[in-house]
């Protein structure tokens, strides 16, 4: 059959009156216009996604007998989940599939058999034993019902997977506990009896002729046990977006959760951590983070089928994952990761403890997975950390996929008769040179041991009557460096500086921290205690704060002595700390100005005298380390020539400012 270009299979056009335009209203009271006929053949054409979920009450059955206080895995987090999808009507458009206990044979695609042994024996232990073997364990509990509830969830995500596979559902929700990402392969952890996302995943590839898997882990903690099961297959990838904060944060393995961890043999570049540093990430760092990463490696890995191992404790009011992602943030990545795999999606409950937010953020989920769009997001502005975060990760996985442009090298990548320059000292011999051309600040000579490695050329002075620490941002070919505007001001009122200047690296030593107040303590007893200045003044900015804080304990008499004032600008950074000893911590709240954004999660928490006295800036918001500088010059420089001329500090309680 001929036909033409403009689809009406060679006959005329119906010409219609004004105002009786037919129509044909289709799902979800879409409008169809058409020409004059049924437009039933072209509904026909598209086929609305079908959402599947799985659920069974059976699996609150494994609670807690070890204690009388409230367990986080609380056998009400499916419940909860359930009656807000049930009463918003979502539950009504949705397919149950029916959750079944996993096999022996199943689980052993992932785990061990004295694992599955030792899991299958509880159901006939008694309480004394449940609780002695529990307790051998990292972060577990078991009942007699642990058994039936941990083979439940892990069936139930398989047949979930497997309704997706066969067409039976697009999409899904597998609403279960236990948990399962902590679980590794010879035994559980965090919560986690099986791993159910690694074992639906094997059973996929096994018995479904499913090829290649990409997993995203958004739970805020490490899945350590799923990146494990697959470390060396090249055809699952493994993504986890967790807090991190060097290893410190649970199950805290600082190998394994780093972006450094990248899968071994022929599977490298296919485990991707994008690690965070600090609690309080929000939707515009997970929304960066997918744009950045998540997402161009997932088109560009073309995997079968998308799981999620969909923990909500990152979501606004969790109390352990103290993050801030909202049901739109969760919403948005859902939304992202339908389009992938012709939309083959599974979300596996993982862990979330705050029973409002777990609630409302899979609703939000599942409100996408049935065809709603995500509710608006805000602007997106990433924080600094997210953006090093993602600089790292970027810079890690490029060698590996072909989306994450440019291609960085490590000196050990270097081929015959290529010379590899890091950015870094290209920059600081730059700065050093500057530095003394314009304004006769010469490096500070340091030993040749681990100070003189780590930071030649990166202490500079003049005179030596103050001493001021910062850093800067090295972003792509760009040096920002606004502490020039600072030692022009200082030299400018004929006072001494020290400037220490240490820019992130990109392998950053595991003891960083510590090295830099090493090198302060080394500048504060060979230059101020030397020369023996009647007045010292100290700014502190970004990850410098921390080490300056600790230069303040290891030196605090003479520090107390000599130091008028304090000033620090951690802007995004952890809040750092002096000494709780009373003299120290009222001398400190005295005399040190701490100032940080309105939306800094600091102010969540009870504030301390060892803390300092802290203000609350509004303009200071999402502004990275440098602009608040720039922003914050002429106020510190009165406050700072205010003191000078009093003879001491002007603090006397926290405050509040809004610009």
């Amino acid at each position: 059959m001929d036909m033409d270009i403009d689809g009406t299979d060679g006959k005329p056009y119906v010409l219609i009156e004004p105002r009786k335009l037919p129509v044909t209203k289709g799902s979800r009271n879409r409008v169809n216009y058409t020409n004059g006929e049924s437009s039933n053949s072209l509904l026909n054409t598209f086929s609305e996604p079908k959402t599947g979920i799985v659920y069974d009450r059976r699996m609150r059955y494994h609670g807690n007998i070890h204690e009388d206080e409230h367990h986080p895995e609380d056998p009400k987090r499916i419940t909860v989940i359930q009656e807000k999808i049930k009463n918003t009507g979502c539950l009504n458009k949705m397919v149950l599939i029916k959750a079944r206990e996993v096999s022996a044979e199943e689980a052993c695609l992932v785990h061990t058999e004295d694992h599955w042994d030792f899991v299958t024996k509880t159901a006939h232990m008694s309480d004394n034993e449940l609780i002695k073997n529990a307790d051998e364990y990292n972060s577990i509990y078991l009942n007699n019902e642990t058994a039936f509830c941990a083979r439940l969830s892990c069936g139930g995500v398989i047949e979930l997977c497997k309704a997706v596979v066969d067409g039976t559902v697009t999409n899904g929700f597998a609403n279960v506990r236990p948990p399962g990402h902590h679980a590794e392969i010879n035994e559980p952890m965090g919560f986690c009896i099986f791993n159910n996302v690694a074992v639906a995943t094997q059973c996929l590839r096994k018995h479904y002729n499913v090829e290649k898997v990409f997993i995203l882990d958004w739970d805020i903690h490490h899945g350590n046990g799923t990146q494990k099961a697959f470390y060396n297959d090249p055809n699952v990838v493994y993504c986890s977006i967790h807090r991190y904060e060097n290893g410190h944060f649970y199950p805290g393995d600082k190998a394994l959760a780093n972006y450094t961890a990248i899968g071994g043999g022929e599977a490298k570049g296919k485990t991707i951590n994008i690690p965070w540093p600090r609690a309080g990430m929000t939707d515009s760092d997970y929304i960066f983070a997918f744009n950045k990463v998540v997402m161009p490696i997932a088109y560009e890995f073309s995997p079968d089928i998308v799981i999620v191992s969909a923990g909500f404790d990152a979501a606004e009011g969790d109390p352990i994952g103290e993050n801030h992602v909202t049901p739109s943030g969760f919403g948005h990545m859902t939304h992202m990761l339908k389009t992938l795999a012709n939309g083959k999606l599974i979300l596996a409950l993982e862990g979330g403890y705050n029973l409002d937010s777990i609630s409302k953020s899979a609703l939000a989920c599942v409100k996408v997975l049935l065809g709603e769009p995500p509710s608006k997001l805000g602007p997106i502005n990433p924080n600094q950390d997210c953006l090093e975060t993602i600089h790292q990760v970027i810079r890690t996985q490029s060698k590996y996929w072909n989306c994450l442009a440019p291609v960085y090298y490590a000196t050990e990548d270097r081929l015959p008769g290529q010379l590899l320059v890091d950015m870094a000292e290209m920059l600081k011999m730059y700065r050093t040179r500057n530095l003394y051309s314009k304004y006769k600040l010469i490096p500070v000579p340091l030993s040749d041991g681990k100070l003189g490695q780590r930071f030649t050329n990166l202490a500079c002075c003049r005179a030596d009557t103050r001493a001021t620490s910062n850093s800067i941002n090295v972003s792509n070919s760009y040096m920002i460096d606004t502490v020039y505007l600072y030692i022009e001001t200082i030299l400018g009122n004929n006072h001494g500086i020290i400037d220490v200047d240490v820019p992130p690296v990109v392998n950053q030593p595991k003891n960083e921290n510590q090295d830099l107040k090493d090198l302060l303590i080394f500048l504060w007893d060979n230059l101020i205690e030397a020369t023996n200045p009647k007045k010292v003044i100290l700014i502190g900015a970004g990850r410098g704060c921390r080490s300056l804080a600790g230069l303040i304990n290891e030196r605090d008499y003479s520090i107390m002595e000599k130091v008028v004032c304090t000033i620090m600008i951690p802007g995004p950074n952890e809040v750092p700390s002096v000494s709780k000893r009373t003299d120290l911590s009222t001398w400190y709240q005295s005399n040190a100005n701490v100032l940080l954004p309105a939306n800094h999660p600091f102010w969540e928490k009870k504030i301390k005298r060892e803390h300092g006295t802290c203000s609350k800036i509004e303009d200071l918001n999402n502004m990275p380390v440098q602009d608040m500088l720039v922003h914050l010059h002429n106020d510190m420089f009165s406050h700072i020539n205010q003191i000078l001329v009093n003879g001491g500090p002007a603090n006397s309680s926290n405050e509040e400012r809004n610009n």
